[in-house]
């Protein structure tokens, strides 16, 4: 890998579009730096966004976001050009590209509001996790989504027994930071959770102990099964 970025950093001119998008995807699965090769692709991809599908386009943000290697012309870039092409992203794309700039702290507000209206009447295509980070994004980046939100409570609330115990925890914290209201989903987590807290890690006990007292809602067997964890 370290061979491969060396060659390719100065030949990214040679590039297409996929070449991009795969191999800052590569490096970011395989949590591998390198910094240089992703300099590169960022300085030579940005002004050819518009040759990236749309699973490209989310997997660059996504793969940038990943590896914690600041981009911000590029997912400008993106960001620009996926808004008006969102119709064409498919459900794990949503979720990706709103945890892509949530988690890298980069503002997309038209890209967030177009996901958003896209997203909501879909939500039934995502996966637990998709539903789970898509909640978390939109309520880290603090951007308002209020039909999506409702969605994806309803979406979730009867499939809360696929979720791993982050997402039972983030959709719980996503759901009391963004203050929005959804009891049924509340509840549903709540008895889902209470016999799998062993399951959980140190944050995702403080996050879902934080999430019910913040949002009001009375959960008092998961307490009872977190405090005794």
């Amino acid at each position: 890998l370290d061979a491969i970025a060396a060659e390719a950093a100065p030949r990214v001119r040679d590039f297409n579009a996929q070449d991009f998008a795969n191999t800052a995807w590569a490096y970011a699965t395989a949590q591998h730096a390198a910094p240089a090769l992703l300099d590169a692709i960022a300085a030579e991809a940005a002004p050819r966004v518009r040759d990236f599908n749309a699973q490209g386009l989310a997997n660059t943000a996504w793969a940038y976001a990943t590896a914690q290697h600041a981009a911000p012309a590029l997912l400008d870039a993106i960001a620009s050009e996926a808004a008006p092409r969102v119709r064409d992203f498919n459900a794990q794309d949503f979720a990706n590209t709103a945890w892509a700039y949530a988690t890298a702290q980069h503002a997309a507000p038209a890209l967030l509001d177009a996901i958003a209206a896209e997203a909501a009447p879909r939500v039934r295509d995502f996966k637990p996790q998709g539903l789970a980070n898509t909640a978390w994004a939109y309520a880290t980046a603090q951007h308002a989504a209020p039909a999506l939100l409702d969605a994806i409570a309803a979406e979730a609330a009867p499939r809360v027994r696929d979720f791993k115990p982050q997402g039972l925890a983030n959709t719980a914290w996503a759901y009391a930071t963004a203050q929005h209201a959804a009891p049924a989903l509340l509840d549903a987590i709540a008895a889902e959770a209470a016999p799998r807290v062993r399951d959980f890690n140190a944050q995702e006990l403080a996050n879902t102990a934080w999430a019910y007292a913040t949002a009001q809602h009375a959960a008092p067997a998961l307490l009872d099964a977190i405090a005794a964890e």
